[in-house]
């Protein structure tokens, strides 16, 4: 039996409750919770039976009064409140999950980690694809050279539900897509040179937090000359809907094929002669029910090996696997298509550079960062 970790969370809307239930179920213990909202707190005390624990509004006051209470702290908060509610934390010397993305807007997100700097110990970004045994496979079969010669990645990724009305959302590309933006990097090793989107409405469909569209297809390219397609949509109308298509010289990996609930989730290596490889495999799904969201059945084991791997990462010293670094680039993806989407399919040029502030001029230069 390992240790029992303390935690904190602050930002217990959702997701923040979603993450502390996890962490509560692999038998650690929540010590203090807190948000900018006191009904938010009010309601995670009782859903969580928190009775009794320390609350907070600020995040810097609880930062500073119970950071020798806690090992970890989950930051779930708005999005825009991301760096704001993390610094503390990070100057407090606390451990940080913090929920994707960095910031609201990508000058935030390069000031973000020009504070905290590029060292990647200090938090661990929420994106949990990293950690879904299904897309791990579908990695290591990229690198085992399965399929040959990567020609194209198609990832989607369709929601049933929108988010609750108070989400914060600088809308549907930047919100969703950067899950699959990351995937697309993660998988293939590749950082897109070009990216172009367009974004529509659909029939008989209105989300109440996206602006611009309900539905969203980005192309990108890489140095290599792989391309790539996101699809991203809230219209899916049979459940959540997640699926890779890793198409090369000798076949095809398609992860995820919908099956609904409660999957299983299949990673299907198809060869030239359309016939099944022996290396392909299935992955069970979580029978979650309740009050949970739909996307936890698929992500669940994801969310649970993360969570994990943060606490093995904090005893050993070991970097993070997902940091500011990781989520930063995925940013930048998800702008760019944001971007063009808004105007007309234009075409982002992106040019990711170790400085990073070669990297964000870079960013300047393309537009993705308003200029002073």
């Amino acid at each position: 039996m390992g240790k029992t970790y303390k935690y904190g969370v602050f930002g217990v809307g959702r997701i923040g409750k979603v993450h502390a239930s996890i962490v509560q179920n692999q038998g650690h213990q929540i010590v203090a919770i807190g948000d900018e909202a006191q009904a938010a707190v009010d309601d995670a005390q009782a859903e969580l039976n928190l009775a009794g624990v320390r609350t907070f509004l600020d995040p810097a006051l609880m930062a500073q009064e119970m950071a020798g209470a806690m090992d970890a702290v989950i930051i779930a908060s708005h999005t825009r409140n991301h760096a704001r509610d993390a610094l503390p934390f990070v100057k407090a010397r606390v451990p940080i999950y913090l929920e994707k993305p960095l910031t609201d807007g990508l000058r935030e997100a390069f000031e973000f980690v020009a504070a905290i700097g590029r060292a990647p110990h200090q938090l661990q970004i929420g994106l949990q694809r990293r950690y879904d045994p299904a897309l791990l496979y579908t990695r290591q079969l990229i690198q085992s050279g399965v399929v040959g010669e990567l020609r194209e990645i198609r990832c989607i990724l369709r929601d049933q539900f929108p988010p609750p009305s108070t989400y914060s959302s600088r809308g549907l590309i930047i919100d969703m897509g950067i899950h699959v933006a990351d995937e697309a990097i993660f998988l293939t090793g590749e950082f897109p040179n070009e990216v172009w989107a367009s974004m529509h409405r659909t029939r008989g469909y209105a989300s109440p937090i996206d602006e611009g569209g309900d539905t969203a297809f980005v192309t990108f390219t890489t140095p290599s000359g792989l391309l790539g397609r996101l699809d991203l949509s809230r219209t899916h109308s049979s459940g959540y809907n997640n699926e890779t298509y890793i198409i090369g010289t000798k076949g095809t990996i398609h992860t995820g094929r919908f099956a609904g609930y409660p999957g299983p989730i299949h990673v299907e290596v198809w060869q030239p002669d359309g016939k099944l490889h022996p290396e392909s495999k299935t992955f069970e799904m979580t029978p979650l029910v309740g009050k949970y969201p739909e996307f936890l059945p698929r992500f669940d084991v994801a969310y649970r090996r993360a969570h994990q791997q943060f606490r093995e990462d904090i005893e050993s010293g070991a970097a993070f696997a997902v940091t500011q670094n990781e989520v930063l680039d995925a940013q930048v993806f998800a702008e760019a298509a944001h971007r063009s989407a808004l105007h007309a399919g234009a075409h982002y040029r992106l040019k990711r550079d170790h400085d990073l502030e070669e990297y964000k001029a870079a960013c300047i230069a393309c537009r993705l960062i308003d200029s002073d």
